[in-house]
């Protein structure tokens, strides 16, 4: 008879747990406050991190949980949802630095749902094989998140935290154009995200350009006013204006790989602990100095020069 009791009571304890748990789930999803729609405007700060992180720690010291969420008016639409009541951050390590990395996965998913969203309008797909569609991709996004996660260490290796901030932005921004120079030539220079209007001044003159100060890098393009061949001339008047500048062990390459250079300089900011690369590129008018600046780093100096070399590499004169 005592079993019976207690098997009785441990029943009716379980329904008890099962209960308060659906009341839980159902009080969760419920709350305004769990759900937050990601898109390009959207920013991510500690207030959106509203789990109790695990007592063991891991790897993770933070875990912004996400997920894609299936609309069927007023049309079939995917967007990203943060479910902040079970993302966390442990409060030692909270810094604008981790909360960024969280950020860019949200980004990454965004870029996933702006492509998946594409193809539903293409194939002007119901909202059933939306659905299916959408499982289908999902497994791609994951494995993608994996991927960022382990080449940044999540985020503990800066400079490929750098490069995959780099590489998400170019993905969201690919198809857009950063109008530059229009007023004086047609070019097409990459940037990954928009630039600012940069005034450079060299002996009194001032040149204008366009520069973009993120991921621990800087690009700039200027427009030098000038056109000519003359590569020794040239290269004089550059190597003593980057001596100017306070730059040293100035190495001119010869070869001149690009097919637009006229010169090509790496040099170093010893004071802002920099590598400087330098072109100078013809257009059909006038020059245009490129710079690219990247921080002198013991190891993982690799994804630096890629970063450089899409900058460079970008550059093109339209004819039209």
């Amino acid at each position: 008879m005592v079993k019976v009791y207690r098997l009785i009571g441990i029943i009716i304890f379980s329904a008890i747990l099962i209960v308060c748990y659906f009341l839980e789930v159902s009080k969760k999803e419920s709350n305004p406050e769990q759900y937050k729609v990601w898109n390009e405007e959207s920013t991510l700060d500690e207030s959106d991190f509203l789990c109790r992180p695990p007592f063991y720690e891991g790897k993770a010291a933070a875990r912004i949980s996400c997920k894609y969420r299936i609309y069927e008016k007023p049309e079939v639409k995917v967007t990203v949802i943060v479910d902040r009541f079970n993302s966390f951050i442990h409060k030692h390590h909270v810094s604008d630095y981790l909360i960024r990395h969280e950020a860019y996965h949200l980004k990454l998913a965004h870029f996933f749902a702006k492509e998946i969203n594409q193809s539903i309008k293409g194939k002007s797909l119901t909202y059933s094989e939306a659905y299916q569609y959408l499982q289908d991709r999902i497994q791609r996004d994951k494995q993608y998140q994996k991927i960022y996660d382990r080449e940044t260490n999540h985020s503990l290796i800066k400079p490929k935290q750098n490069y995959w901030e780099y590489k998400i932005d170019s993905m969201l921004n690919k198809s857009i154009d950063f109008p530059i120079f229009q007023e004086t030539e047609n070019i097409e220079v990459y940037f990954p995200e928009k630039p600012k209007i940069l005034v450079v001044s060299i002996d009194d003159e001032k040149y204008n350009g366009y520069l973009l100060d993120k991921y621990d890098v800087k690009f700039w393009i200027v427009d030098m006013a000038f056109y000519s061949n003359d590569t020794l001339t040239i290269e004089n008047y550059f190597v003593n204006i980057l001596h100017a500048g306070g730059l040293s062990d100035i190495i001119v390459n010869g070869n001149l790989p690009h097919l637009k250079a006229i010169f090509e300089s790496y040099s170093q900011d010893t004071i802002g602990n920099e590598i400087v690369l330098d072109k100078l590129l013809l257009g059909k008018n006038t020059s245009f100095w490129l710079r690219f600046r990247y921080p002198i780093v013991i190891e993982n100096e690799e994804v630096y020069k890629r970063m450089g070399d899409q900058f460079f590499n970008s550059f093109e004169v339209i004819d039209k």
